[in-house]
């Protein structure tokens, strides 16, 4: 089973509650659970925060929610989160692969199928995303079981995706162009 998980926390140094604020009407991460939505490879979407809020929006858009402790809400490394969603979800599903969906980046380029089958294809661990001036960033973050489970990764891979990463309001303004040309 391939889980897209969404980790949407409520606070942002840069941008207060940048993940619900509004384009176009609708909030950052309605972005992010389309582009989970459109894939025909992942089987569920699941939203991880610790605010209501969010969680409550998740819920009407018909998501499974997982309820995030404060722990790991701050500065904290992203598969950390990632882990500890596999970990609760493992319970219910038999997960062969986390797909880590950032909603702070609202207009990918790269299809998220296209992404699965480079992972699939080339057998990797980890398989994540950079800009094209080489900067991580979070619009994607593949893991394998083995990788969740903690072993050490066998085979780490990129691909380029120069979608906007939103940390100031002059982000969503390159968004909001980006999305008007599709």
């Amino acid at each position: 089973m391939i889980i897209a998980i969404i980790p949407a926390k409520n606070k942002s140094r840069r941008l207060p509650k940048k993940n619900m604020t509004k384009i176009f009407g609708k909030p950052l991460i309605y972005y992010t659970i389309l582009y989970s939505q459109k894939s025909q490879m992942i089987d569920k979407t699941v939203v991880s925060s610790e605010s209501q809020k969010i969680i409550t929006y998740a819920k009407k858009n018909f998501l499974e929610t997982i309820i995030r402790p404060l722990k790991l809400c701050g500065e904290t490394p992203i598969i950390d989160v990632y882990r500890h969603a596999y970990k609760i979800l493992k319970k219910k599903y038999k997960i062969k692969t986390i797909v880590g969906l950032q909603p702070d980046h609202p207009d990918r380029k790269v299809s998220l199928d296209k992404v699965i089958k480079i992972f699939e294809r080339k057998k990797l661990d980890f398989l994540y995303s950079k800009d094209k001036y080489g900067n991580k960033n979070g619009a994607h973050y593949i893991l394998s079981k083995r990788i969740l489970e903690g072993n050490k990764s066998k085979k780490t891979s990129y691909i380029i995706d120069s979608c906007t990463n939103v940390h100031l309001k002059e982000d969503l303004k390159k968004v909001k162009k980006n999305l008007k040309r599709r």
